[in-house]
């Protein structure tokens, strides 16, 4: 009955010897074709993982509040009308979410010809409409004769200010109404870790800071240093301060987030919350 069997092994062609080598290698094509799938899902990451730089990536103007904000010698906060109207206020999520977007959708080709304002106007527009968290478009939307965002928004501020949307909708999102709620410490730790994780991956993030009911504001940490004991400080773009790196500083034993002073915050702790990660955040 043995050698029947083997003989039928014989008769289709494979023996023991080449059934062996049949499995060794369809093991080896299937792991071959498992990492080329891998690395078409992970193509889009790499595409939009490129180092953040503040110099280079944020805008060369700032946002600016409604109220005129003050911090006294004693660190007590100060908020009065201003007698003249601010020029571009209420923008703090506009800079934020445009950061964003031109980092991760954006290329800019200084040896190229410069475009018409028209044009100009168009590209900024169309980039503004796509989403932070998606995938974005095949391609990166080109803006020719300018070297990075901060020159272009130097040669371009009106233009941006004019274009890169409205202040009302952030006031309208369906994720504010978190400032005002309790924030469990696990929750500030498990965003730590998260935003963590991002900067390791060279994407950089937005975190709405809250002390409620005076401080709601918007930044985007995009360097970090990690510290003895869990310890992480956070370099930041913060909207109201163009060309200046500020720091956030999580203390890991508290579970805490703290905030740099700003002159419109004594500093302190803070609340993060995530933003720009789906259409509810």
């Amino acid at each position: 009955m043995a050698a029947g069997v083997m003989a039928g092994r014989a008769h289709c062609g494979l023996g023991l010897t080449g059934w062996r080598i049949f499995r060794d290698w369809f093991a080896h094509f299937s792991m071959r074709c498992l990492l080329l799938v891998l690395c078409l899902l992970t193509a889009p990451a790499a595409l939009h993982a490129r180092d953040f730089d503040l110099r280079r990536d944020t805008f060369a103007f700032s946002n600016d509040t409604v109220f005129q904000y003050g911090v006294d010698e004693g660190g007590k906060l100060h908020i009065r009308t201003r007698k003249k109207p601010a020029d571009f206020a209420h923008r703090c999520f506009v800079l934020a979410r445009a950061v964003l977007q031109f980092h991760q959708f954006a290329r800019f080709e200084p040896k190229q010809p410069r475009l018409s304002r028209e044009e100009y106007r168009r590209r900024i527009r169309q980039i503004c409409r796509v989403p932070v968290w998606s995938d974005g478009p095949r391609e990166r939307i080109v803006f020719p004769g300018y070297a990075d965002l901060h020159s272009f928004s130097t040669a371009y501020e009106g233009l941006l200010k004019e274009n890169l949307g409205n202040w009302l909708p952030s006031y309208l999102r369906v994720g504010n109404w978190r400032m005002a709620m309790g924030h469990p410490r696990a929750g500030q730790a498990t965003a730590a870790r998260w935003l963590s994780a991002s900067l390791d991956r060279g994407q950089p993030r937005a975190l709405y800071l809250a002390r409620f009911p005076h401080m709601n504001h918007v930044v985007v940490p995009y360097a970090q240093q990690r510290e003895p004991g869990g310890n992480v400080s956070f370099l930041v773009y913060d909207p109201n301060y163009p060309n200046a790196p500020a720091w956030l500083f999580y203390r890991a034993a508290e579970r805490s987030f703290e905030f740099e002073p700003r002159w419109y915050f004594p500093g302190g702790r803070v609340n993060v919350m995530r933003v720009f990660l789906s259409p509810l955040h």
